[in-house]
């Protein structure tokens, strides 16, 4: 029997490693130039993350036309479960979805669906603004930020989702209400809910779904298998970062910025990997190696200048076309809430760089920088960070007098390396508000009010926090004081009136 115990140890260990499931890929550092990055990059992330005391994910993917040189993710995608982050996180793009809306009607221009200047109510008759002026808005003036259409066309977008095949249609209800803010076509104000409008021109174009088409037509052509719109019902099974901001620490985000009213806009989700390729196909000018999504007339489509911008440089087809550095770049941004997207495409260098964060304030303008110095051997600049963090700090280690000193010390002293902004102690309490943390937020918002006593924003909070550890009394004078500083605050009156149903 002896002679048979180790045979049998042997085959139960060999058996268990073939059924473990492979370790999760965290970096790819390729070649010199990836071990150069990595070298100088990689240790200012990490210093850069520690000084904003962040724990949540973070993916970074610098690739040319033909290669990733440098991947590697960072931190918690769920901060709650302590799941690592890998590179095949999905992260919210935000804005940077645009840049996806952008491609789908190239690839309709190419082929015949659409044109450039085509007038909005061509492809959808029913739309409807108050005035005339609706009637001139074009495809371009959309892709270009130029069409008149306010920015945001409804409040609490991730509060009040919307969802199936009809959701994008709500949009032209929401808009018929309104008024252009200017003339077609004779300003420059960037527009999210003129990008949502245009996803339902492409679902007439093409007879499908928008987010179908893209799948059909953009990602599964590009083998991009990690970027996707529909939200599962469990993030963490799907590998979907979930989203974080900063109260007093790092913590988790409710709600989750998904609605699919909004998807051309801001809707796209995708892991660093998938963003490399997506970096990758820009610089091949509308192609992965053998795979044609666009021949190349038709991506120089999105690339080139449409309008000047406000801050001196041009805009193409939702992409942005500024320099770094004195080189050319093309680049996009995206800010939602508990999520940031950074991408830079330098064509005339072949590279592109690409900063997806689950956590506001993840400073992914710094970090996409820096990576362009490292890769140009320039000097990484320094920076400054939010008083936020020191004064988060002090909180936690001897409450909140010594935090106020702290916060009082550094708005006199301008010597130190931080940045003084009160409205960032607001957003520490309606962070803390969010996370239901009612204590703390209460004692924040308190002293947020002794720097500006004026806001009504942080009344209601404040209210929120008395309300929820049982001071109705309290909870009631502060929405009163909103309504006194602005009788038409309804977001007060609604809580006052919820009060009033409660007590009945």
């Amino acid at each position: 029997m002896k002679i048979y115990i180790p045979i049998l140890a042997a085959i139960l260990l060999f058996g268990c490693k073939d059924n473990a499931a492979p370790p999760k890929q965290t970096q790819i550092v390729d070649g010199p130039d990836g071990l150069y990055i990595d070298s100088l990059l990689t240790p200012f992330v990490k210093a850069l993350r520690d000084s904003t005391d962040n724990s949540a994910a973070m993916a970074i993917g610098i690739a040319t036309s033909k290669k990733i040189i440098y991947a590697k993710s960072f931190g918690l995608a769920h901060l709650n479960l302590g799941i690592k982050a890998d590179l095949n996180t999905q992260f919210h793009l935000a804005s940077v979805s645009k840049t996806f809306t952008a491609v789908a009607i190239a690839k309709l221009i190419q082929d015949g669906k659409v044109k450039l200047g085509d007038l909005l109510i061509d492809h959808i008759p029913e739309f409807r603004m108050k005035g005339e002026a609706y009637n001139k808005i074009t495809l371009r003036h959309i892709l270009s930020h130029t069409s008149g259409i306010p920015r945001n066309i409804a409040a609490d977008d991730w509060l009040k989702p919307s969802f199936g095949e009809k959701a994008m249609e709500e949009n032209l209800g929401i808009v018929a209400e309104l008024e252009l803010d200017f003339e077609p076509g004779s300003k420059y104000s960037y527009s999210n809910s003129a990008f949502d409008i245009l996803g339902i021109v492409v679902s007439r174009a093409s007879n499908k779904a928008y987010h179908e088409y893209l799948q059909d037509e953009i990602l599964a052509p590009l083998g991009m298998n990690h970027t996707s719109f529909i939200k599962p019902e469990n993030l963490v099974t799907s590998n979907w970062a979930a989203a974080c901001s900063y109260g007093l620490e790092t913590q988790e985000w409710t709600p989750y910025p998904y609605n699919e009213r909004l998807f051309p806009s801001s809707g796209v989700v995708a892991s660093i990997l998938d963003m490399c390729k997506w970096g990758q196909f820009q610089l091949q000018k509308g192609r992965l190696d053998s795979i044609e999504v666009l021949n190349e007339e038709y991506f120089e489509l999105l690339v080139t200048p449409k309008f000047d911008t406000p801050w001196g440089d041009k805009i193409g087809m939702s992409w942005f076309l500024q320099s770094y550095l004195g080189r050319p770049i093309i680049m996009h941004t995206g800010f939602d809430s508990g999520f940031e997207a950074m991408m830079y495409i330098y064509p005339e260098d072949d590279v592109s760089i690409v900063i997806l964060a689950n956590r506001d304030d993840s400073r992914t303008g710094r970090l996409v920088n820096a990576a362009s110095e490292v890769l140009f051997h320039k000097p990484i600049k320094d920076y400054q960070i939010s008083a936020r963090y020191k004064f988060a700090r002090a909180y936690r280690a001897e409450g909140i007098e010594y935090a106020k000193a702290i916060w009082k010390e550094l708005k006199s002293d301008s010597s130190h390396n931080f940045y003084v902004d009160d409205g960032d102690i607001l957003s520490i309490g309606a962070i803390l508000e969010n996370g239901q943390k009612w204590t703390e937020a209460q004692e924040i918002l308190r002293h947020y009010l002794t720097l500006n006593d004026q806001s009504t924003y942080a009344w209601r909070l404040l209210g929120n926090t008395h309300l929820n550890l049982g001071d109705s009394i309290k909870a009631k004078s502060c929405y009163l004081q909103c309504l006194k500083i602005n009788p038409g605050y309804n977001k007060a009156t609604i809580a006052l009136e919820q009060m009033s149903k409660t007590k009945k």
